[in-house]
């Protein structure tokens, strides 16, 4: 596995830092498209129908299409893949330009289940090419940037997201999400990624479903990838519970403000940072197992601290370390799957986990919902803590 890489390295990689720069500016601008997608809504309508067609536009195509995506991914030069990607997405947000009344929302479900759709082959295309770029001992803090990226992303950009649709509206927020998007296919352009060595057969509708079988049934015959699968879903059925139930509690226990609101994202994002740091130092001192373990074990540990904290700065400490260990858990869980699956079969592989997480963070979105309804807040809470915190246990014997 890994062995210990400085971050500086990995950044004068140039193929990595033209993907991660243009993944960070493209991540910004979609928080910009999130504001202005809310503020647009809130706007136009006072029913709460409208949020659950979003949230239903941005889910159902990673169920749909996630798996398929993956098959194209090995398929398809990958560079390629990820510029049509972004052009399109840059292409389909721009309709909500043309939304001037409730009754055209339809434009914005249409704009982002295409988004969505696309995305199904950006991101695996994204994590596949990674170890094409930069060398073995790298990829463990490569990932650590990429999944750091995106709490940076959503930190800075929902700031000044806030501020610019205050100012300018929410056309130009959409505006801007499709420059970013051109931003982050230039980026890509300027990257040198060394072809697929397969020559796929001529595509039919027997050959993609043959080949999707096949990484499926990869999959299947390794326990490793199995686990590491399992493990994820539930890591990340923890964090999205922390993203319904604590904001949740905050208002119910603590009454904490629309500016508390702020601080805990800016914590968040600090934690995701040091998490960064700390798995560089520790990836070649720490066995991958215990690694993985002790990340979801303290994530578990942290979100029974948030739902039993009597105060506010116990949850901004309790908060700094669901930042560390999201961000350790998950760029070691794609280290692994990386290190493990040879690059013909990466997109598929990387699709199936994509789609797992996805899939995952809507379970526990909606579950989370359900369950604080019926047993309370602070019960559900911790029982997603417990959960988490057994599977970290788990993951040390299993990987």
């Amino acid at each position: 596995m890994a062995t210990r890489a400085g971050l500086v390295d990995a950044l004068r990689n140039r193929n990595f830092l033209a993907l991660w720069t243009g993944q960070l500016v493209s991540q910004i601008g979609d928080q910009f498209a999130t504001i202005a997608v809310l503020i647009l809504v809130n706007n136009l309508t006072d029913s709460t129908l409208p949020l659950a067609m979003l949230a239903l536009s941005l889910t159902v195509p990673q169920v749909i299409f996630g798996l398929l995506g993956g098959v194209f991914v090995d398929r398809l030069d990958r560079k390629t893949v990820m510029i049509v990607s972004d052009v399109v997405r840059g292409l389909a947000i721009l309709a909500a330009l043309f939304i001037q009344r409730a009754d055209q929302l339809y434009i914005l479900y249409l704009a982002i289940f295409t988004m969505s759709t696309v995305g199904a082959f950006f991101y695996p295309a994204r994590n596949a090419v990674i170890p094409n770029i930069v060398p073995e001992e790298m990829l463990l803090t490569a990932n650590a940037l990429i999944q750091s990226s995106q709490l940076l992303a959503l930190i800075f950009g929902i700031s000044a997201a806030g501020l610019a649709v205050g100012w300018l509206g929410t056309s130009f927020a959409f505006a801007f999400d499709a420059v970013t998007f051109g931003v982050s296919a230039m980026a890509i352009l300027t990257m040198s990624i060394p072809p697929l060595a397969n020559h796929p057969t001529q595509a039919s509708v027997r050959v993609i479903w043959q080949q999707l079988t096949e990484g499926l049934r990869y999959i299947r015959d390794r326990a490793v990838l199995t686990h590491v699968l399992g493990i994820t879903s539930i890591a990340t059925l923890g964090f999205g519970a922390t993203l319904i139930l604590g904001l949740k509690y905050l208002d119910l226990e603590l009454g904490v403000s629309a500016q508390g609101l702020s601080f805990l994202y800016l914590f968040l994002a600090l934690g995701m940072v040091v998490g960064g740091v700390v798995l560089n130092r520790l990836s070649s001192r720490v066995q991958v197992n215990r690694m993985v373990g002790a990340c979801i074990a303290s994530l578990g540990l942290a979100i029974i601290v948030f739902a039993l904290s009597p105060s506010y700065p116990l949850v901004l400490v309790a908060v700094v370390i669901i930042g560390v260990t999201i961000v350790a858990a998950r760029a070691t869980l794609a280290t692994i799957t990386q290190a493990l699956v040879p690059d013909e079969k990466r997109g598929r592989v990387e699709s199936a986990v994509n789609m797992v997480i996805g899939a995952s963070t809507s379970a526990a979105m909606a579950l989370s919902g359900v369950l604080g309804d019926f047993i309370g807040v602070q019960v559900a809470f911790v029982a997603a803590g417990v959960i988490t915190l057994f599977s970290g246990v788990a993951a040390t014997f299993v990987l």
